[in-house]
Formats: structure tokens, C-alpha cells, sequence
């Protein structure tokens, strides 16, 4: 192959490759603690959503307020989103690739995630009085959002890492 056209190959490889790059879903998305999980967003769309997860394992039927809830049993989300009206309005994850820029996410020790968000309060959880459950409020959009860590017992890792609307 001549020198010239194989810098031509190299060339055309490196855009093919940032290309497939900048195109792929946002697989190993971080954690924004109270915007977003997976890349998506809070107030994301039924679209938008669709765009970067794919359909949804299972969608349940709506409530007797008209939300929705969407499963997603596989990467990068392994948990479930909150619709209202259309958009987002909670979501949660159990994949262990999500993590916030402290590198706070699921399996997460109570020590590390206080650690790292000094102003989350913690208190008993929801299953049971063994359980622990860390909040962290922040504004999004105007509105109060909750990032939630919730342990099953205080020594084990976080089952979970919820955003939500307040």
C-alpha cells in the first residue's frame, strides 16, 4: 500500500471510530446526583428515553393518576423509570456500572456515601428497622429533587440509587 493512501485509511478509520463513538448509547453514563441516571434526565421525554435505552422490558399500566413505570432488566439502567405525562419523573438503578462523579453507586458502603455527600441525611428505611435510607436534596429545574441510597441493613452496600421529583 502507497504511504498516501494509507494515511487516507488512518484518517478515514479514526472518523469511522469517533463516529461509532459519539453515536453510542451512553452505556457507562454516571450518576448526576438529582438530574440523571444512564444519561437520562429528569424530564426527559417518552422519545428521548426510547432514543437512549431502547423499548423498555416491560411497561406497566398506568395509575389511577395516569403515571407510568418502564422496566429496564438489562444495561446500563437495571432498574425502572417514573413517567408523568410523557416525561420522567423518577428513576432508579441497581447496575453497579453507575456511579456519581464520587464514585458513590449501588453496593456502596453507609460510611463512603456520607463521605461523599456530608449533607445527605440518613435515617431508618424501608425494610425495616435494620434498614437505612441516605437523602440527598438538591434543585433541578426549579424543582426539589431527592437522590436516594437505600440499605437493606447499614452493613451492607447501597441496594440502589433513586432520583426523583419530590
Amino acid at each position: 500500500m502507497n504511504p498516501r493512501r494509507s494515511k487516507v485509511v488512518a484518517v478515514l478509520s479514526l472518523m469511522l471510530t469517533a463516529g461509532a463513538l459519539a453515536a453510542a448509547p451512553t452505556a457507562l453514563a454516571n450518576i448526576v446526583i438529582g438530574q440523571s441516571i444512564a444519561g437520562l434526565k429528569l424530564g426527559s421525554s417518552e422519545a428521548q428515553i426510547i432514543k437512549i435505552l431502547g423499548q423498555p422490558t416491560l411497561k406497566q399500566p398506568p395509575d389511577y393518576q395516569g403515571n407510568v413505570e418502564w422496566n429496564y432488566a438489562k444495561p446500563p439502567l437495571m432498574g425502572a423509570l417514573g413517567l408523568t405525562h410523557g416525561q420522567l419523573s423518577g428513576m432508579w438503578t441497581s447496575s453497579k456500572r453507575q456511579k456519581t462523579s464520587k464514585g458513590i453507586g449501588v453496593g456502596s458502603s453507609v460510611a463512603q456515601v456520607r463521605n461523599a455527600y456530608p449533607k445527605a441525611k440518613c435515617s431508618t428505611g424501608p425494610f425495616g428497622p435494620k434498614s437505612l435510607i441516605c437523602v440527598l436534596k438538591t434543585k433541578y429545574q426549579g424543582r426539589v429533587v431527592e437522590t436516594t441510597f437505600p440499605f437493606y441493613t447499614r452493613s451492607m452496600g447501597a441496594r440502589e440509587v433513586d432520583i426523583d421529583f419530590a
